[in-house]
């Protein structure tokens, strides 16, 4: 173990390093002698005191570590005091901006983060949202079946539709302008008469529709609907329910539905 001196040859860690080697002692043993851990024993030998809080710090585990291998911890301090000098100056020219180079603020990367995540979110909405939706355009025709009060007696709709001949709607000519294929569906409460037509005022269906049943159809739009008792009816137009409460003047009625 060398003895006492007023200067070593090299720098503290490396001094130190030798100092334990020829004592035969490990980076453990030291490490648990001097209360420390042994990254900081590593660093203290690798001259490396960016991992300490403070060159204090640096400065204490030296003098302890020097007085632990019997060396004089003196010119190990001064050593060290240049080290961490040199280093201070090091990072200060390294902070100094260049003429004519604009550095960029500290707080880019997170404004930079934001824009993309606003566009990461902008596309997700274009892409999954799909194409805006067109209003729905419910129209009350001109009535054209009569208003038949047996339809509301009992027993049920159904039984009462069904011991008569239903009373078909005059056809009336109405300029529609032919739009695009449209999905309809129905929801039967009670048994009750509707009829259904396409733009070109062609029957898709008429008569009496049976309680519990879910009628489907692709359509030319806009479409015609009328039935005998509109309550008992769920319609719905592209997956949009068709509000008639608003609309009817009574419970047999006429609608056209499309949209604009």
């Amino acid at each position: 173990m060398p003895g006492p001196k007023n200067s070593y040859p090299g720098p503290p860690g490396s001094v130190l390093h030798d100092a334990r080697i020829s004592a035969g002692k490990s980076v453990l043993e030291t490490a648990e002698a001097l209360n420390l851990l042994n990254s900081y024993v590593e660093a203290i030998e690798e001259n490396d005191y960016s991992r300490f809080n403070s060159p204090l710090f640096a400065r204490g585990y030296i003098k302890s570590y020097a007085r632990y291998m019997g060396l004089d911890e003196a010119p190990l301090l001064s050593d060290c005091d240049r080290i961490c000098r040199r280093e201070e100056q090091s990072n200060q020219r390294s902070h100094v901006q260049v003429p004519g180079k604009v550095q960029a603020p500290g707080h880019a990367g997170f404004i930079l983060a934001l824009i993309v995540a606003l566009l990461i979110w902008s596309l997700s909405y274009w892409i999954f949202s799909g194409p805006e939706k067109k209003a729905l355009s419910v129209v009350v025709l001109e009535q054209q079946l009569p208003v038949l009060p047996v339809l509301r007696k009992s027993p049920s709709l159904g039984e009462s539709l069904l011991g008569g001949e239903p009373v078909k709607p005059e056809e009336v000519d109405v300029p529609v302008v032919v739009g695009e294929i449209a999905e309809l569906s129905f929801k039967l409460t009670e048994d009750v008469w509707l009829e259904l037509r396409d733009a070109h005022n062609s029957v898709v269906v008429s008569g009496v529709q049976k309680k519990g049943e879910v009628l489907l159809f692709k359509l030319r739009a806009p479409v015609t609907f009328s039935t005998a008792y509109w309550p008992a009816v769920s319609m719905y137009y592209n997956e949009r329910l068709v509000e008639l409460k608003e609309l009817a003047k009574s419970n047999v009625v006429r609608v056209q539905v499309g949209e604009l």
